[in-house]
């Protein structure tokens, strides 16, 4: 499902599955009037969706599927400046994936917006 999606893939990734769907909607409905093709792309009960790092399953991914754009990315920044903790990961359709933290985005206003854009030539880590 979420394979096919010809757009761009942003997870929350949180070691607790309800405040990281609730955290994808409360992001899904930041986006919703920017972008109507945007929609939530939950990982189905019992399967391996999440972040692997430090060994194991650590933490739940949930995603948002959108077409972007620049004004997408934008609200996308402002959210994620506004969450320090939290680390989204932006995935482009050419594979291209791009880990940040609210922290960063902070420092960086323009960073999410920038790797939307990019035509793959920044060489970011294909996912």
């Amino acid at each position: 499902m979420s394979e096919n999606h010809p757009g761009y893939r942003i997870s929350v990734v949180d070691e607790d599955p309800l405040r990281a769907r609730k955290d994808a909607r409360d992001l899904l409905a930041a986006l919703a009037e920017a972008d109507s093709t945007a929609r939530l792309d939950v990982p189905e009960p019992g399967s391996l969706a999440g972040s692997f790092d430090k060994g194991g399953p650590s933490a739940e991914t949930v995603g948002l599927l959108l077409s972007a754009g620049s004004f997408v990315a934008a609200l996308v920044q402002v959210w994620l400046a506004r969450i320090p903790q939290r680390t989204i990961v932006v995935k482009r359709p050419d594979g291209a994936v791009l880990h940040v933290t609210g922290k960063e985005a902070r420092e960086d206003d323009t960073l999410v917006e920038r790797f939307l854009a990019d035509d793959g030539d920044d060489g970011t880590t294909a996912g």
